[in-house]
């Protein structure tokens, strides 16, 4: 391979479940030796959803690539996102993907600067907008 570019196949990066269930993701970004981005294909089944959450670094590009229409909230505000949609969401945001469906969903998830790994991500409460510790 030459330098300079990286080149897998969907097929040979691994799916993993989320710690106690719920969606899976491939990560592209680290199979593609990625330094600056960090990308993910999600799969939501139904009732599947992410947990509430903002960062302290990196801002996200959620592209919907099929199983629409889906749902997002963002501050306290749902959504409606359809295939092939596209919602780039800020740092300071608070989001998540929420699969209230009775279809299985492909999300594609782009985030930059990678920040300081899954400490990056800030747990918010979406009742009361309050920042919920790590434990």
């Amino acid at each position: 391979m030459a330098e300079g570019y990286s080149h897998v196949r969907a097929d040979d990066v691994e799916r993993r479940e989320r710690k106690g269930g719920g969606a899976s993701s491939q990560d592209f970004a680290g199979s593609t030796d990625c330094d600056h981005i960090t990308c993910r294909v999600w799969v939501f089944h139904p009732g599947d959803q992410m947990a509430y959450h903002r960062h302290h670094e990196q801002e996200e590009l959620y592209h919907l690539i099929l199983g629409g229409p889906q749902e997002m909230l963002i501050e306290g505000e749902v959504v409606e996102v359809g295939d092939l949609d596209w919602i780039r969401v800020g740092k300071d945001t608070a989001r998540r993907i929420q699969n209230n469906s009775d279809r299985e969903a492909m999300w594609l998830i782009i985030g930059a600067p990678p920040g300081t790994g899954i400490t990056d991500g800030i747990r918010i409460d979406p009742g009361t907008g309050q920042e919920i510790p790590r434990t």
